[in-house]
């Protein structure tokens, strides 16, 4: 790759010289050879033999330039082609600080687990040991199959190049893959995110969302380090944080609308009756909530379950555990072919009420399925119920 560019830095520099001589004898061959490829043999014909303004020597250099470059890039197939380990780690150590974190946690998105000990490794840009931890990074994500949720499978079984889909290609819903979290600190874990915005995309579940404009996602194995380092237990369902981009993650307290993934099966939407619902929930004595909730007791609806298109929400008031204090959760679910996507915040102030419906209800509608995966009314066939419906979600009774 050096030889490549230091091919390309001759040739800039040979070409402004032959420019400059040219430009000498007419400024009219000047500009047209700027402007018109291969013009150069014009003058280089018309100044052959005039020492003053001859370019042949240029040309001349100019193809050994050419064919530098092009033995430089076929050099450099060559070392990807036969150690493409060693080739992308060289990469990262020639790139900055901040691009091999990204490299990290782009590895760790797509399933594939790296070490405290690699993590360190990759980020200090020392070359034996960028080398050393890259090369466990292979290994893990080979043996992965290029991790569980980012791998091509197809291309060398069926001629495809179909995405491997741990959550959809298996006719019962199947548990999502352990993945290490490192311990570290709360503001540690809030240094170390990365903040996503736009379209963001989950193939392997199957659904995709579309980040509204000053809000920012934060990736779910950022999300589930910041969780544990609130003193949270590990919630495998968790999908990331979505938050505005005016909060501080910096603050252990700031709120914040938890994403998390059901693959439970296919939810029935039969029909309710919130009132009815209510009753059903506060007789409720053994509560068994599918949804993140507050750890307390539930008062009421602040806004009563409902059913729009395939997006089910409702509003809890809750009452702290050993505490008057007095929160709310708000929660909307979009319904998919073998799940759900859910949006919730919980322990919200009872007076920014408007604010958190308002928010969860946005990003339900800014989320989708992707073709082949959205909700459909009737039960699929070869598709697994879940233990669930609409009716019973809200009520936390099964």
């Amino acid at each position: 790759m050096t030889l490549l560019f230091i091919a390309y830095g001759l040739s800039f520099i040979i070409g402004i010289l032959m420019l400059v001589r040219v430009f000498k004898a007419s400024v009219l061959d000047g500009v047209l050879t700027f402007f018109i490829p291969l013009y150069f043999i014009v003058p280089l014909i018309k100044h052959w033999s005039d020492p003053d303004h001859d370019i042949k020597f240029h040309v001349l250099a100019l193809f050994a330039c050419v064919g530098m470059a092009l033995w430089g890039a076929t050099r450099m197939t060559q070392e990807f082609a036969g150690d493409p380990g060693g080739f992308l780690s060289s990469h990262l150590v020639s790139a900055s600080a901040e691009e091999r974190q990204k490299f990290v946690q782009d590895m760790r998105d797509e399933g594939i687990a790296i070490s405290a000990e690699d993590e360190k490794a990759i980020v200090s840009g020392n070359k034996d040991e960028v080398a050393k931890a890259f090369g466990h990074v292979m290994e893990t994500a080979h043996a992965k199959g290029l991790g569980e949720e980012a791998v091509s499978v197809g291309a060398a079984t069926s001629g495809g190049s179909r995405k491997r889909d741990a959550e959809f290609d298996n006719p019962r819903p199947v548990a999502v893959p352990d993945r290490p979290v490192e311990v570290m600190s709360y503001a540690e874990a809030a240094r170390r995110a990365v903040f996503n915005r736009g379209r963001w995309t989950r193939e392997a579940t199957g659904f995709s969302v579309d980040v509204p404009a000053r809000f920012r996602l934060i990736s779910p194995t950022d999300a589930r380090r910041l969780e544990q380092a609130r003193g949270r237990a590990e919630d495998k369902r968790l999908m990331g944080w979505i938050l505005h981009e005016n909060l501080n993650l910096a603050d252990p307290d700031i709120w914040h609308v938890s994403m998390r993934w059901h693959s439970d099966g296919w939810v029935s939407s039969i029909a309710f009756d919130p009132a009815q619902q209510l009753t059903t929930a506060l007789a409720n004595k053994t509560p068994a909530p599918r949804v993140a909730v507050s750890a307390g007791d539930l008062v009421g609806y602040a806004a009563v379950p409902q059913l729009e298109g395939q997006v089910l929400s409702w509003t809890e008031e809750r009452v702290l555990t050993n505490s008057d204090t007095h929160v709310v959760d708000c929660h909307a679910l979009r319904l998919g072919l073998r799940g759900m996507l859910e949006f919730s915040i919980v322990g919200m102030e009872p007076g920014s009420l408007a604010l958190c419906q308002t928010t969860v209800r946005l990003l339900a509608d800014k989320s989708s399925f992707l073709p082949g995966k959205e909700y459909v009314a009737s039960a699929p066939a070869g598709v697994a119920a879940a233990p669930y419906t609409v009716a019973t979600l809200p009520t936390h009774s099964y």
